[in-house]
């Protein structure tokens, strides 16, 4: 999740409001790995960002991510050493997920580093934790996680 998040930093973690309001596209959340892809035991839960929710279709083209053939503006993605935003890669060529209903579609913000949803498929909504929402530690980096809108998917008005 870098630059977003750094090693050693600490978050809270909203376990209320999803009950009672949904994920939505750029939400940072906090799941319990797949089975087979926790490095620990018991297993340390990941912490991704919400890419594409139940009926989304996601593709991986030119670097970037699109949901439902639209490119996503995001501006939280690594920027490397030169200063350009991280590419997005498709490490298996699938070209094309649909979240199915229930399932969300997960992306690291630091894409070459990050083993997520393009690697192990959209995640149970049930496996989430919970939503990342404020950063506390150490304390000289206190501050609210901002969601993006995401204003480029929003279906103009009739």
């Amino acid at each position: 999740m870098e630059t977003t998040l750094l090693p050693d930093q600490y978050v809270l973690v909203d376990k209320l409001t999803p009950r009672f309001d949904t994920y939505k596209r750029g939400d940072i959340v906090v799941f319990m790995p797949p089975d087979g892809w926790a490095r620990d035991d018991p297993p340390t839960p990941y912490i991704k960002r919400v890419i594409g929710i139940g009926g989304d279709t996601i593709e991986i083209r030119d670097g970037m991510a699109l949901v439902n053939g639209i490119e996503l503006f995001e501006p939280y993605v690594f920027k490397e050493d030169d200063g350009t935003t991280q590419e997005t890669e498709d490490p298996l060529q699938m070209e094309k997920w649909i979240v199915p209903e229930g399932e969300l579609f997960l992306m690291g913000d630091h894409r070459k580093m990050s083993a997520d949803s393009r690697e192990f498929g959209p995640v149970e909504v049930d496996k989430v934790i919970g939503r990342a929402w404020l950063r506390y530690w150490p304390i000289n980096t206190l501050s609210i996680l901002p969601t993006p809108e995401h204003p480029e998917l929003q279906s103009p008005a009739p």
